[in-house]
Order: C-alpha cells, then structure tokens, then sequence
C-alpha cells in the first residue's frame, strides 16, 4: 500500500527495477551470476548455468557486436566502461538495460575478472519519453541513455549501487544548477582514458566534472 501526501492508497509501490550482477573469470572463462541477474533474464535463479553464448543470446541481435566488443575490450584493458543496449527475456518481454563492467588484473597485470552490472532501465525509458511530452522517442531515449550511462559509470568508478548513483547526480544538477542530461554528458565526455594517462587520473577528471573547482 502506498502512502502519498500523508494519506494511505491502495496503489502497490512502484518495484525497485533490477540490477543484476556478474562476475567472469577470464582464464577458467566462467560466469557468475547474483539472483537479480537470473530474474532480469527471466530464469529463476540458478536455473541455467551462466554462460556467454546464453547472454548474447538475450542480447538485441543489432547490439550483439558492441556488445561484444566492449567485453573484448575490457577483458585485454581492464578500464571501465558502460554500454547502453537491450535484452529480451525468456517470456519475450523487451528490456533497455546498461551494462557497466570494469576488469582486476593480477600481478603481472593481466585481466583475470571482469566484474559489472546489468541495470534494467526500462522504465526509465519510458517515463522519460512521457515526461518529455513528444511522441520523439527516439530523441527521448538518446537523452536517456546518456543519463544511464553516466549513472553506471558513476556505479562502477565509486561502487555505488544504481539509486545512489542516480540520487547524486540529481543533487549534483540541482546543486550546480545544470541540467540532468547535461551534467551526463559532461561525465561522458571526461569518462575516456587516453593510453598513456594514469588510470587514477579518471577519478580526478570525473570529479573536475561532478565538484567543479573544488578538485585537488
């Protein structure tokens, strides 16, 4: 039962949207899978034995090679990275998700996990959409994922889960007086690690953006 304005409704509470975590052992080439990742899916957890072919075979069939090449990416790097695409569960329902993974090198520096989300933002899609009040929702939707990469950027840089990613960059917009879309892309647009840059140097220019001079 929710509550609004003091007075109870017999509405249910809008369901938290998923997000599901996984980790993958390069060497063994084996997945692990939270029981959020499982439902997001559509399995009940532990249902399946987590695989990649079983995830690309979720995947939007025009992604599948982003995708692909993200993973492939992060599996030689390591560095972070965040990657917007859409996934179709057992039942056949659609689902817009971002994904964002980062990799743990040994000693000799070699990637041995990649660790990540998968974040169910559907409905933030469409809220979106709705709240702009066009019938563009094309254009609603590439708002939207700049927004929802940032977040899980923010996710896999600070190891925030997704509401409290989401919560700080709204108080950081209302804050700094900058638009939400505005203030994502911003973050994006410092997210990139030239070769040659130290890596903790992502964090100093992704606070240039997020506290504006106040960055050490």
């Amino acid at each position: 039962m929710a509550v609004m304005r003091g007075v109870a409704t017999n509405e249910p509470a809008p369901e938290e949207p998923l997000t599901g975590v996984f980790v993958y052992r390069v060497e063994e080439d084996t997945w692990w899978w939270s029981d959020d990742m499982y439902r997001l899916l559509g399995y009940v957890p532990d249902e399946v034995v987590p695989t990649s072919e079983r995830l690309r075979e979720h995947q939007d069939p025009d992604d599948r090679d982003r995708v692909a090449g993200a993973l492939d990416a992060v599996r030689a790097d390591g560095k972070p990275f965040g990657c917007y695409h859409r996934l179709k569960d057992v039942a056949g329902e659609d689902h817009a998700v971002v994904l964002v993974a980062d990799g743990r090198t040994d000693e000799q520096g070699s990637v041995v996990t990649v660790r990540g989300f998968i974040v169910d933002v559907t409905q933030s899609v469409v809220t979106h959409a709705r709240d702009l009040a066009e019938s563009d929702v094309t254009r609603a939707r590439a708002s939207q994922e700049d927004i929802d990469l940032a977040r899980g950027m923010l996710m896999a840089q600070y190891g925030v889960d997704a509401a409290v990613a989401m919560r700080l960059l709204r108080r950081l917009s209302q804050q700094t007086n900058r638009k939400l879309r505005d203030l994502a892309r911003e973050l994006l647009a410092a997210a990139p690690t030239p070769t040659a840059e130290a890596r903790q140097d992502l964090s100093r220019r992704v606070g240039s953006v997020l506290y504006p001079g106040n960055v050490d």
